[in-house]
């Protein structure tokens, strides 16, 4: 706990000499909260809750102030105790567990209200069905009922168990719990932080409305709440899957966030506003799940919990408006706009328009744009393009390595995407550094900005992640000049060699140098390493195939380590995992399952292991060692990246629109090199169109290579962008097919499996 509650605090202390007080005696804490306490009235408490950036800063305030002076009065530092907590001593006259408020409802010293000796009548320890002393519990999940709650009161009786549900008819992961007496309900808020399912399970009184009609006096309205308001929020959170986390730190950061909240599930998104003037958190934050229960979860365990020494209170999340197509009378072509819009990967990351092609080619060669899309000239139009963007992709592929972009990053499809950093395609041609630096730095402060020499593609770096994302919401598909923007969120690692964040008063003063670096970039004469050795590189490191041992009857306390350990002494290791599960009742904790697998680079050397660690000791374990079938997926990741290793003269096209033509595929292909032959298969033996690939054979190998290294990365012909890959040497139809099963199935094509080494590999 990161937060103290300081107490006999003198009458007329304010907020600023306490914080004073206390950075005299600890200068080296951080205070983040100061939250001195009033009545309804203005009356001082005297007493108020200071929040530290962690507990060691807490701690160490307590040990130091506890029992000191402010002037002449003594005062008491204690560290305070979590929302909710059963076992709070009531100390002050305010409280509701004072025995002057227990009595009558309020406030005794309050004006306008009784004072002690118009007391009513004394409530009995029991009260009539319907109107008893209620708990609520939360942080249920999983699958509880009625019997499973009152199994964790047992041996108390109760009166009644509510478990509210939703629209689903699934519980919300709350529970009201009615006791007869008081005493039991006493009884039963000792059982606070146990645990039903592996979770920890939060108690605490809850009013009940009809028992407070009955009440002689009525509560005071600021104590009055909704019936139905906890399982309102419940519902609302259940639906949506959004929390809105308010109270936090100003110097909280998305990152810490996301650490908290992704223990309770998969994050949509998480969002920190930020001021646009001082830079600083506002506060708040609204954080997206991907399922709604996972939201749900979060909520019950996280509200009014500790962080930065701050309490963060969680409510429902508002829905975004967004614009709903069908809702209006709008044309399919909008409509499919509005579906691009919502898909920011939508396009490829080195996207190129070929409108903007032409006109790069136009003013590159210092002609006419209608020369170029002239139908009557030599050559199909389609070619022409599709050879432009490739000499347009190979210059910005160039430059962006010369200026430390990580290109191998835009591969990863699936990966992790920055925050900060945006992909701008589709621009017009001509647009200046300085335009495009002024449509981004309306919605925020840009670090820097990439853009090739075609300045057909660039890429804008924030220094807030908050205003990135301002910005790519506002110009994602927004009309620029004539043309929509097409923007993606960047790859995790895009730049090699982050840049360093400016501070306000540098900014102006750098700005011009970092232009002029930007504009001699463009000539850099270094060549850096080829992707190709790169690829090769990848490829010698790959593990033979039934290179990987499994182990069972482990020791549950070995390790990874441990099990490296016992193995390395036979060869080149590439991994050694011991098979973990979660752990359900510590939560992020991992158990061991008893096996694991040791993966060899080499065959000879998992066969050598087998042989010679078979029925070994390893932490008082004989180990039970056999080949693993298995293919992991770090496997099946390097075998993908593998494909693009050359196997021959032979290129194999995919995704080649109906449209084209044999003559256009040797055309485009003719630059590289001279042609074996290229082939178009056909359906029903030859007489309709094609299949929609194509065969490509060069006469040499050095040719082949250098059309794949330029066509492979983003060559649009008639729009679609072609794919390529290296096909076999003498590959047959029925190869290709095979093939292409592999592509809707990771494994392949499956074997067929006897019923007697199915049953022998289950028992195994």
């Amino acid at each position: 706990m990161s937060r103290v509650i300081v107490k006999h605090l003198p009458k007329d202390i304010t907020q600023d000499k306490l914080v004073e007080h206390i950075k005299k005696h600890c200068p080296h804490t951080e205070v983040t909260d100061c939250n001195l306490k009033y009545t309804l009235d203005g009356i001082f408490r005297r007493f108020a809750f200071i929040g530290f950036n962690t507990a060691e800063d807490a701690t160490s305030v307590q040990k130091k102030l506890h029992g000191s002076f402010i002037r002449t009065t003594k005062i008491q530092v204690d560290i305070a105790s979590d929302v909710g907590d059963a076992n709070i001593k009531a100390w002050s006259k305010y409280s509701q567990k004072n025995k002057d408020f227990q009595k009558t409802g309020i406030d005794s010293d309050l004006p306008g209200k009784p004072d002690g000796k118009n007391k009513p009548p004394e409530k009995s320890q029991t009260k009539s069905p319907g109107t008893g002393f209620i708990i609520k519990m939360k942080g249920i999940s999983g699958s509880y009922t009625e019997k499973s709650v009152r199994e964790f009161f047992k041996p108390m009786t109760l009166t009644s168990v509510r478990i509210p549900k939703n629209v689903q008819k699934k519980p919300m992961g709350v529970a009201f719990v009615e006791f007869a007496t008081q005493k039991e309900q006493d009884q039963a808020l000792g059982r606070n932080k146990n645990f039903i399912n592996g979770k920890k399970v939060f108690l605490k009184k809850s009013t009940d409305e009809a028992s407070q009609e009955k009440k002689v006096i009525t509560p005071a309205p600021w104590t009055v709440k909704s019936k139905d308001s906890d399982v309102h929020e419940v519902e609302s959170i259940a639906e949506s899957g959004r929390l809105f986390v308010r109270n936090l730190w100003f110097g909280v950061t998305e990152t810490e966030l996301e650490e908290i909240f992704k223990k309770f599930g998969p994050l949509a998104e998480v969002t920190l506003p930020v001021d646009t003037l001082t830079k600083k958190v506002k506060g708040f934050a609204h954080v997206v799940f991907v399922f709604p229960e996972h939201a749900l979860k979060a909520y019950t365990e996280l509200d009014y919990t500790c962080l930065h020494g701050r309490l963060m209170h969680i409510l429902p999340g508002r829905e975004n408006n967004v614009e709903e197509a069908s809702n209006e009378k709008s044309a399919y072509k909008k409509k499919k706009d509005l579906q691009q819009k919502t898909n920011s990967s939508s396009w490829n990351s080195l996207f190129l328009g070929a409108n903007a092609v032409a006109d790069a080619m136009a003013k590159k060669y210092n002609t006419d744009k209608s020369h170029i899309l002239d139908s009557e000239s030599r050559g199909s139009i389609g070619v022409r393009i599709a050879l432009g963007e490739t000499q347009i992709v190979s210059e910005t592929r160039e430059f962006l390595i010369s200026n430390g972009v990580a290109l191998d990053s835009f591969s990863q499809a699936a990966g992790e995407r920055s925050k900060t950093v945006i992909l701008v395609k589709n621009l017009p041609e001509g647009v200046a550094l300085e335009e495009l630096k002024e449509v981004f730095h309306k919605h925020g402060t840009v670090n820097r900005v990439l853009m090739p020499p075609s300045g057909i593609t660039a890429i804008v770096e924030f220094l807030e992640p908050s205003e990135a994302k301002q910005a790519f919401s506002k110009l994602n598909f927004s009309k620029f000049r004539s043309i929509p923007l097409y923007l993606e969120w960047a790859p995790m690692g895009i730049f090699i060699t982050p840049s360093k964040k400016k501070d306000d008063t540098s900014k102006e003063t750098n700005t011009a140098d970092e232009e002029k670096k930007m504009e001699t970039s463009n000539n850099v004469t270094e060549e850096p390493e080829s992707s190709e050795k790169q690829n090769d590189a990848v490829g010698d490191d790959v593990p033979e195939e039934e290179a990987t041992v499994f182990v069972k009857n482990l020791n549950f306390s070995t390790t990874d380590d441990q099990l490296l350990q016992h193995f390395i002494k036979f060869g080149d290791i590439c991994s050694a995992t011991v098979a973990k599960k979660k752990d359900p009742k510590t939560l992020g904790q991992l158990l061991s399952m008893g096996y694991g697998f040791v993966q060899f680079m080499k065959k000879t050397e998992a066969k050598e292991a087998l042989k010679n660690l078979q029925n070994s000791d390893l932490d008082g374990h004989k180990l039970e060692l056999k080949v693993s079938n298995r293919t992991t997926s770090q496997e099946k990741g390097r075998q993908k990246q593998n494909e693009t290793k050359q196997k021959s003269t032979k290129i194999l096209v995919r995704n080649i629109p109906f449209e084209a033509k044999r003559r256009e595929i040797e055309e485009l292909f003719r630059v590289f090199g001279e042609l074996k032959f290229v082939r178009l298969p056909k359906k029903l033996g030859g007489t309709g169109p094609h299949r929609g690939f194509a065969f490509v054979d060069f006469l040499t190998i050095q040719d082949a290579k250098r059309a794949f290294n330029a066509l492979c990365h983003s060559t649009h012909l008639y729009g679609r962008r072609l794919v390529l890959e290296w096909a076999e040497a003498e590959e047959s139809l029925e190869d290709l097919r095979k093939k292409t099963a592999q592509h809707f199935s990771e494994d392949g094509p499956r074997k067929k499996v006897s019923k007697k080494s199915l049953i022998s590999e289950l028992d195994s």
